[in-house]
């Protein structure tokens, strides 16, 4: 674990299409909505610590064309570039450039420990995999001309964990020269339920007792285990680093201090369904007002409180967080997805946990719809879906390509100002934030909730 280094040159020609491998990590349950979702490719997964390696789709033209640089979803435990859900070959048929890259996950990507620090040059330990994404941004800054793509029309997007990175980078000084544009689905960095990012000491002390667990603190015993070992056990994510990230990204954006960049961001209506269960309901804040809009009268209102609060704590309320915080800075659109995917009779699936008999719109489900991607997955799209997929692509890539979703025969989208959300679903029409009581109930809550 430490710093990427540049990848040594070579002579003449090289052969690059083939995806290279992915990043190690656990495999997700293949009876999970996320599993079929996100994972179920028809290529096998091949993994290894050399997984640094990034992906070019680009239509046939002379240059100066926008660039999409996509990073993936995961919780920082899944995930690849290379992912079909991701694949690029309709919005470039677009006229965009776009990119998809790896970056180190788990441990290999976010382990804090005074040992590495006192490696590192700068001091600093844990944002590894952030790391990777900012040394992929400097290649598309470097070499993207080459590829048909303009280095200053570059726009960040990403879903769910990439949504989060993106945040983080818009307040990160160092990560400004790389676009000039920013589009997230389903995260945010800021607003989130476990408060902000924990600080540079207290996570190598989480670093030291998850490397306890392993029998010894050292990391040199630790680099002498298998990798696939290491990222197996635990969950993390970005810290204050002190170097790549100065101070929590709450603090810059509370203070208008963020990228000033256009901004395009939304959720999905039942963000919660894959993650609710009913000890959610244990951790409903002790404010006036939760009992109107978390009620729990009966055991279905129950069932679907778990999933509410699960959703608009974790997801909805961050993104409407970020959206809110950002508007004053610079352009912003928000959405909202309403679209339940036609998931086959037939698909080996584990119920949700919160005992609903649908996982409804659940996190990620508006992935095949933006990216345009519908059929690398054999689904029973309807026409609807398909029109969908398409009037949301077309909408992703007039804001890649000109700061702006709107256009051409496009929907009327308004900027978002503190209500205005466009509404994507049996219809696309412009409308307002769903249970603005409830988000703005969740924004009065001291944090972590």
């Amino acid at each position: 674990v430490r710093r990427c280094r540049p990848a040594p040159a070579w002579d003449g020609e090289r052969r690059a299409d083939t995806f290279g491998p992915a990043p190690l990590q656990p495999q997700p349950p293949r009876d999970s909505i996320m599993y079929h979702t996100n994972f179920a490719d028809r290529r096998a997964l091949v993994m290894s610590e050399d997984c640094l390696y990034l992906n070019v789709w680009t239509p046939d033209a002379a240059g100066g064309l926008p660039v999409m640089v996509w990073i993936h979803g995961g919780g920082n435990r899944y995930g690849h570039g290379g992912q079909e859900i991701h694949d690029g070959t309709s919005m470039a048929r677009r006229g965009l450039v776009v990119v998809t890259l790896n970056h180190r996950l788990g441990a290999l990507g976010f382990l804090a420990h005074p040992e590495l620090a006192a490696e590192d040059d700068t001091g600093a330990s844990g944002n590894y995999g952030l790391l990777d994404i900012v040394a992929a941004l400097t290649w598309v800054r470097e070499n993207i001309v080459a590829f048909g793509g303009d280095p200053d029309r570059v726009t960040l997007a990403g879903n769910s964990a990439g949504a989060a990175h993106i945040c983080h980078l818009m307040a990160a000084q160092r990560a400004r020269p790389f676009f000039r544009a920013a589009l997230a689905q389903s995260a945010s960095g800021i607003g989130r339920a476990e408060g902000p990012l924990p600080a540079q000491a207290a996570a190598q002390k989480r670093g030291l007792r998850w490397a306890e667990d392993f029998g010894d603190r050292d990391i040199a015993a630790l680099r002498r285990l298998d990798g696939v070992e290491l990222v197996l056990k635990g969950h993390f994510g970005p810290v204050v680093d002190g170097h790549l990230l100065t101070e929590p990204s709450d603090d810059v954006f509370a203070s208008a201090r963020q990228h000033a960049v256009p901004l395009l961001l939304g959720s999905n209506r039942d963000e919660g369904s894959v993650y609710a269960s009913p000890a959610a309901l244990r951790q409903l804040p002790v404010e006036p007002g939760t009992d109107e809009v978390y009620p729990v009268r009966d055991a279905d209102e129950a069932r679907l409180t778990a999933r509410r609060f699960t959703g608009e704590s974790r997801f909805t309320h961050p993104v409407w967080h970020w959206a809110t915080a950002h508007h004053i800075k610079a352009p912003t659109w928000l959405y909202r997805f309403e679209r339940t995917p036609p998931l086959p009779a037939d698909l080996p699936l584990t119920p949700p946990r919160d005992g609903l008999r649908s996982y409804g719109v659940h996190h990620t489900a508006e992935l095949p719809y933006t990216l345009d991607t519908l059929d690398c997955r054999p689904w029973p799209w309807t026409d609807t879906d398909r029109a969908l997929a398409r009037t949301m692509a077309e909408a992703w890539t007039r804001f890649v390509a000109t700061g702006d979703p709107n256009g051409g025969a496009l929907p009327a989208w308004p900027a978002f100002t503190g209500t205005e959300a466009m509404v994507f679903g049996e219809t696309v029409a412009a409308g307002t934030v769903e249970r603005l009581d409830a988000l703005r109930l969740l924004a009065r809550c001291p944090r972590p909730l």
